[in-house]
């Protein structure tokens, strides 16, 4: 049992070897193995270095962040000590509190002044006042400062010397709101201890610093003071405010789910920027689609390389086993096909001498089967009784005319002559008659599905008067109208002699949906679906017609592009009238 199962697995290499099953496993490995290799090492050699850029912009914002804190914490510093003892602004501090009324008058106008050079000069500070520790009184102003404001209320993230650093914090500007860092000095003053100056940053600072950093989509910052303990955080689930925070050593560290990158201060405090792991994983995950997209198309693009070679090799021996079979079935009427191949083309050649020797002696039946054809059509075409259909649309063309309904008698006169036509009532059939019964035939479409039908017909003068086979173009028409046309398209009927030879070429395009093999193949053999064809004959009564009239002197091919356009195309000898004789023995006149 254990080898029967495996048997399936290796018929491939299993004598009789088939050609097409070498040719597939050798253009399959052809096609894989060095897109397997190549690609292999591109994707990881991307994956490191796109992992690499990643971890460097990090870092890169990350050290910017800091840098730019430490830059703004030592403006705040320097601008407090001008403001505390070793500025003028502190000197005229000092005089103001031990002045009388007037003299405070003027040096409260000289502080205000040098305080608005003081905030014009330094764009990245804001709120800036002095206050008592004791009364909570505020002096020198340069915005008014809620109410609440307390020194308590604060959180601290630094203490240095005698300067102590607070934030992030809602701003103590009501109008304002915005998150900002403060810094609190005492000021050094001989007659009071209580006095402070407290500094802000620009409103907009925190925002620009921190949450509004281009190319910092996702990252999420914590400010970490000396202690471990989380003194603002943007990723308040995972790392809550006021929490600990450990120690990182490397580069960075797997936290929660997010990756943590941090840098140190030269104070203590700490910068960290977290990144949840889907997001960090963004470029790559993205690039890894990108080329997963890339190495599916360089697939597609080798399979389609390698289909083409097998098609240059199997598809001409095809054609010869093709060859072969039509001989066997008796099609021996088949144009030779030349695959273009100078070793399968003399294979063809001995092939259609063969071939031509076999239809010499098969000609009589042929000929039988042509006949016995012609019976058959005769048998199709009269399946109707022509004087009951006559008379019964005569009536209803009557009863119309007689009831006012134009339109309806109209319509009834239209059917009546197409069908006189198609019977065979009007004399012989010519291009000029059949054109017309493609009219009638047309105003009877356009009534009945209520559209407007765009047929263009181009024929030749001398072509007007030639004799052709009845009812010949209207399934061709037809088969555009049913299976071609698709919403607003178009019809075109061309009919002209053929340069260099009695033949008479007539064309029926349209522009609609196209066909596929299967169709055209199912419309010749006349598989229609049921419903489907307005007149319920189709194009195997072209087909035949064709093959009962002129034999093999004619052509008819069908070309079709699905989603562009459909061309039928026939190719009949050009008849004198003295042979319509032939037009009534195949049943069609």
């Amino acid at each position: 049992m254990k080898n029967k199962r495996k048997r399936p697995i290796f018929r491939l290499f299993k004598p009789p070897y088939s050609l097409k099953n070498r040719l597939l496993i050798i253009l399959s490995l052809t096609a894989l193995l060095p897109l397997a290799i190549l690609g292999s090492i591109t994707y990881y050699s991307m994956l490191s270095l796109l992992e690499n850029k990643t971890e460097a912009s990090v870092i890169s914002h990350l050290h910017e962040v800091r840098m730019s804190l430490d830059n703004t914490f030592s403006q705040m510093n320097h601008v407090s000590q001008q403001l505390a003892f070793d500025g003028k602004v502190g000197q005229d501090v000092e005089r103001y509190l031990q002045a009388n009324a007037y003299g405070k008058k003027a040096l409260q106008d000289e502080i205000k002044r040098e305080l608005g050079v003081i905030s014009f000069t330094n764009p990245n500070l804001g709120m800036i006042f002095y206050f008592s520790n004791e009364t909570n009184e505020r002096f020198f102003e340069n915005y008014m400062a809620d109410p609440s404001f307390s020194l308590t209320k604060l959180p601290l993230l630094l203490q240095a010397n005698r300067i102590a650093y607070y934030g992030p914090h809602k701003s103590f500007n009501p109008l304002d709101g915005h998150l900002v860092f403060s810094a609190v000095r005492k000021v050094d003053l001989k007659e009071r201890d209580d006095i402070y100056v407290y500094i802000e940053t620009n409103y907009k600072w925190v925002e620009a610093l921190i949450r509004n950093r281009e190319g910092a989509e996702g990252y999420e910052h914590l400010i970490v003071d000396g202690g471990g303990r989380i003194a603002f955080t943007e990723a308040e689930g995972a790392f809550p405010k006021g929490g600990h925070f450990p120690d990182i050593q490397e580069e960075k560290k797997l936290i929660k789910g997010y990756y943590a990158f941090s840098e140190p201060s030269n104070q203590g405090w700490r910068v960290v920027t977290v990144i949840s792991k889907s997001s960090y994983e963004h470029e790559v995950n993205k690039w890894i689609g990108k080329f997963t997209g890339t190495v599916v198309a360089a697939i597609v693009i080798s399979f389609l390389f390698a289909l083409l070679t097998w098609r240059m090799f199997y598809d001409p021996l095809r054609g010869l086993i093709r060859e072969i079979r039509d001989v066997k079935h008796r099609k021996l009427a088949n144009a030779p096909r030349r695959p273009g191949n100078l070793e399968f083309d003399l294979i063809h050649e001995q092939l259609d001498h063969m071939r031509a020797r076999i239809a010499g002696l098969i000609e009589d039946i042929e000929r039988s089967e042509r006949e016995k054809s012609a019976l058959e059509l005769e048998k199709l075409m009269n399946r109707i009784n022509p004087h009951f259909i006559h008379n019964t649309l005569d009536t209803i063309r009557w009863i119309a005319r007689g009831e006012g309904h134009a339109e309806i008698d109209r319509l009834v006169s239209t059917l009546n002559k197409l069908l006189y036509y198609n019977l065979g009532k009007n004399g012989e059939p010519t291009v000029r008659a059949e054109l017309e019964a493609i009219r009638s035939y047309i105003s009877l479409q356009e009534v009945r599905y209520n559209v407007r039908i765009d047929v263009h017909i181009d024929v030749e003068a001398e072509a007007l008067d030639l004799l052709i086979p009845r009812f010949i173009l209207q399934p061709l028409v037809e088969n555009a109208l049913y299976h071609g046309l698709d919403g607003d398209g178009m019809i075109e009927v061309e009919i002209r002699e053929a340069k260099g030879g009695r033949l008479l070429e007539i064309a029926v395009k349209d522009n609609g949906r196209g066909m596929d093999e299967e169709t055209i193949r199912r419309l010749i053999e006349g598989r229609q679906e049921e419903g489907k064809v307005g007149m319920g004959i189709g194009l195997q009564y072209v087909v035949r017609m064709l093959k009962s009239h002129y034999g093999g002197r004619a052509a008819f091919t069908i070309e079709s592009i699905p989603g562009v356009s459909t061309t039928v195309m026939l190719t009949i000898p050009i008849e004198d009238k003295g042979d319509a004789a032939d037009d009534k023995r195949a049943g069609c006149g």
